[in-house]
């Protein structure tokens, strides 16, 4: 008998049993997808190995006859699910189809707000704050928290800033159409800058929204040795700016001299680099404290912005052009500021930018209320001769220089070939050996 695999991983929209659990389980799952964009729940896979084993006729009985109204005694607001069987191959599983939810929050009736409330993060359930459960009050209203208002006069924004976006000194219905400023709703002669008018034309917004600002660290060979560390703060457009000189600074390899200048190739690609800094900024969460975060290493970068991916956005698909905005006032703003060209094309650029230079593709991490993308210094796998030679040579290219480790890892082999072939390379006079004992490490001849 073949043994027959569900081609999809589970994520934010999919959940694997491998028989039916207890209901309270499906039931705060099912509370999870409608919090979110929806989903399913298919019982009768192995969730460790995807492997597909189907479902009994005795828990398909139980479920067709008891969940659905279990489901919705469950709930608030009560929640309806679809429930069918389907085929695949020789077994038959059981999906639960959950609709995104419109009356957000959800919430398991006993356990009451906030403690009731389950959200996706990746492919876990999970149980979230009232600082979400807040958040999803305003998803319900189809509000978003960048154009929420904050309790802050109109002079925090700069008109300086103001004047450089719109060529002049705007009017506040215009202001208002751009949601950069907002109404109180108890009088509507007093107005608020909104959370993204703060972000994009304070001077300042990191006094106002907490830790909105950018750290960045470089760190030594250890990993755990900070070299150097800045805070760059200020409005996103110029964050964006400083963040992404500061990093290629560290990141340039290979100086040579032209003209008056020392210009360098770096580690990853330039256009890649900012996308990802651009991304951070423009859809991070903003309701979350806590600021993006940069961090050189001697063997990659990291990425590290607050709040998981967004809505639709599914952590085993990107790059597929799926768009979908926690910050759509920020989005069209930094549209507007050419900061972003398209929607939807950003990781798939960062992909290609990195394959294209020849190195390995970026990974991204989903954990928590949190998202990291990693770019790795070391050259795809696919450019490894059948000698290794060649692969080393590539190596340190990027890198600069190497220790007997390094090529270990990145070549997948023993300490014993990987000095065999550090040697051949010295011998050909294609690497020089530098230091003594554990810290030796070779360069380029």
């Amino acid at each position: 008998m073949n043994t027959e695999y569900y081609p999809e991983r589970e994520g934010k929209t999919l959940e694997f049993k491998v028989k039916s659990p207890h209901f309270a389980s499906l039931i705060k799952t099912c509370v999870a997808f409608a919090n979110g964009v929806g989903g399913q729940i298919i019982i009768g896979i192995d969730d460790e190995n995807r492997k597909i084993v189907g479902i009994t006729d005795i828990e398909r009985d139980k479920l067709f006859e008891n969940f659905p109204n279990s489901l919705y005694d469950s709930t608030t607001p009560n929640l309806f699910a679809q429930m069918y069987e389907k085929n695949c191959g020789e077994h038959s599983v059981l999906i639960i189809e959950v609709p995104y939810g419109l009356k957000k929050p959800y919430f398991v009736k006993r356990e009451g707000l906030p403690n009731g409330v389950y959200l996706r993060i990746g492919s876990s359930t999970r149980r979230t704050n009232q600082e979400t459960v807040e958040e999803l009050y305003r998803e319900g209203r189809r509000i978003t928290f960048d154009e929420e208002p904050l309790q802050q006069k109109l002079e925090i924004l700069s008109q300086e800033l103001l004047k450089g976006f719109y060529g002049t000194h705007p009017t506040k219905n215009r202001l208002l159409a751009d949601k950069i400023i907002t109404q109180s709703g108890s009088s509507i002669e007093r107005y608020y800058p909104t959370v993204a008018g703060a972000l994009m034309f304070s001077e300042a917004p990191h006094q106002y929204l907490p830790e909105a600002l950018v750290i960045c660290t470089r760190f030594g060979s250890g990993n755990r040795e900070i070299i150097q560390t800045e805070e760059i703060v200020g409005a996103l457009p110029i964050q964006i700016e400083q963040s992404f000189a500061l990093i290629y600074s560290w990141l340039e390899r290979d100086f040579s001299l032209q003209t008056t200048q020392l210009l360098g190739r770096g580690l990853i690609p330039k256009d890649a680099l900012r996308e990802a800094i651009i991304n951070a900024l423009i859809h991070r969460k903003y309701s979350t404290p806590g600021a993006v975060k940069i961090a050189v290493y001697k063997d990659r970068l990291e990425i590290f912005n607050p709040g998981g991916f967004p809505g639709l956005v599914n952590i085993n698909h990107l790059g597929d052009g799926t768009t979908y905005l926690r910050n759509p006032v920020l989005a069209r703003l930094a549209r507007k500021m050419r900061l972003v060209e398209k929607l939807g094309t950003g990781i798939r650029l960062i992909f290609d930018s990195c394959k294209k230079q020849g190195i390995k593709t970026p990974s991204y991490h989903e954990d928590g209320d949190f998202v990291k993308i990693r770019f790795y210094f070391e050259p795809s796998k696919n450019t490894k001769s059948t000698s290794g030679s060649d692969a080393i040579l590539k190596l340190i290219e990027l890198r600069n220089e190497l220790t007997i480790k390094d090529v270990m890892n990145y070549c997948d082999i023993s300490r014993n070939t990987a000095t065999r072939r550090l040697n051949q390379l010295i011998k050909g006079k294609e690497l020089v050996r530098y230091g003594k004992g554990p810290s030796v490490k070779f360069i380029k001849a």
